[in-house]
């Protein structure tokens, strides 16, 4: 974005050169800096000219994050050639004649491309708050880029003498006008201009609680299985069944086990996910996640199915994806109120090379206005004091944090599936299973 705005000041001050600076300079007689600043309007106009298309191409590619790491520096760099290749369609003498139909030829794809990359990255946003954001920056950036297209480029490129692209800071004005709107009305950005000070108190305890009360949603779940394989063990040693206690005390171990993980891997602030990145085989990792919680859903009569199409060895936090199925299983669990439950667990290769899990359960499902806050943090559709309403969000966290996507598809009395989506980027080797 420092770039486009750059690229609009450079054209800004090309023409203040010449309408304003050098006339003054010529006041005083003195021809050669004159000469100097002409040749600067020429060449401060073609970069203004080459450089708003690349300019806002990126910065959508960079605000988006479709693009990462090396990829997205090797990009910059072939993005960037037809700037390169303009120079030989100008002429910088007497005076600048860009040849805007060549301009035209590779600016409009760039235009177009970033206004459709900004409008997808508003449409495919889950979370509720950011997908606000999103649209804000989409409906303030992308027609005032789309203004600066038309008469600038694409009316230039049809008369080379038209005036009409006097008329493009009215559309960075309108954009402005527009965002200052914003700011008063309702807060654009994250900024806002009227703040009471309880807002900010009343954010500062939730900031201060937020990685307390993951903690305990996590606490809650190892919990229940803690309480049960207590009993298991309680029942064996009555019985004198000492290897049947054995097994129970070791998953208890487990247990406990994850809550460290847990406590060492949660910081201050919700916000905050740090990944400690290794070598993950997902298969053994939902493995483990269905061992660890198999009996007691076998004792509440519920059954899991695994289905895996493929066999994936990605690189990521296995301790933060293992809570993230955890979380998710055990809403699975908490949603079933048949006697039959079920829970299907799919893992199989996209099209794109990604990876998808795929987690579906036979509960009540989830109401349309309740589906929309879902990913919410403190918003939760369990009537429960002890559901602090942080475990999808969490989970949407730590997936996006690995560059992947989280969705929800729920139909009430029919089930729910969570979809987890991690890409090609992240997978270091991926086989059919056999």
């Amino acid at each position: 974005m420092i770039t486009f705005a750059m690229s609009g000041g450079i054209g800004a001050l090309s023409e203040a050169i010449l309408t304003d600076i050098i006339p003054g300079v010529h006041k005083f007689g003195v021809e050669s800096i004159s000469n100097i600043l002409f040749t600067a309007h020429i060449y401060l106009q073609f970069l203004g000219e080459v450089i708003s298309p690349y300019a806002i191409l990126m910065y959508s590619i960079v605000y988006s994050q479709i693009v990462k790491g090396k990829r997205k520096k090797a990009l910059a760099y072939v993005l960037s050639l037809p700037m390169v290749f303009m120079i030989f369609f100008t002429d910088f003498h007497p005076d600048i004649d860009i040849n805007f139909r060549i301009l035209l030829i590779w600016s409009a794809p760039y235009f177009l491309i970033a206004s459709f990359i900004m409008f997808c990255t508003w449409r495919d946003e889950i979370n509720v708050y950011q997908r606000e954001q999103k649209f804000r920056v989409f409906i303030v950036l992308v027609p005032a880029w789309l203004g600066v297209f038309i008469f600038n480029y694409v009316l230039r490129a049809i008369d080379s003498q038209t005036e009409l692209f006097r008329v493009v800071p009215m559309f960075f004005f309108g954009a402005y006008i527009f965002f200052i709107g914003y700011i008063f009305l309702n807060g654009a950005f994250g900024i806002k201009v009227k703040v009471e000070q309880q807002q900010i108190l009343d954010k500062s305890i939730q900031i201060m609680n937020g990685g307390t009360a993951v903690l305990n949603h996590t606490i809650k779940n190892e919990i229940s299985k803690i309480k049960f394989f207590f009993n298991i063990a309680q029942n064996s040693i009555e019985k004198r069944d000492l290897d049947e206690a054995e097994k129970a005390i070791d998953s208890v171990f487990s247990a406990i086990e994850g809550i460290d993980n847990m406590v060492d891997r949660i910081r201050a602030k919700t916000e905050e996910i740090v990944l400690k990145e290794t070598n993950v085989e997902m298969v053994n990792l939902i493995t483990d996640c269905v061992r660890g919680v198999e009996r007691i859903f076998n004792a509440k009569g519920i059954k899991i199915k695994t289905e895996f199409t493929v066999d994936t060895i990605l690189y990521g936090d296995p301790i933060l994806l293992k809570e993230v199925v955890n979380n998710i299983l055990n809403n699975a669990m908490e949603a079933i109120v048949v006697t039959e439950g079920l829970i299907h667990i799919q893992m199989f290769k996209m099209k794109n090379g990604g990876i998808s899990i795929e987690i579906t359960d036979n509960g009540v499902g989830i109401s349309k206005e309740e589906l929309n806050r879902i990913m919410e943090p403190y918003f939760s559709t369990k009537k429960n004091i002890k559901n602090h309403g942080l475990g999808l969000s969490f989970c949407y966290k730590t997936i996006r944090a690995h560059d992947g996507e989280l969705s929800v598809h729920s139909e009430v009395g029919k089930g729910t599936s969570m979809i987890i989506k991690l890409p090609k980027s992240r997978m270091i080797s991926t086989k059919l299973s056999s």
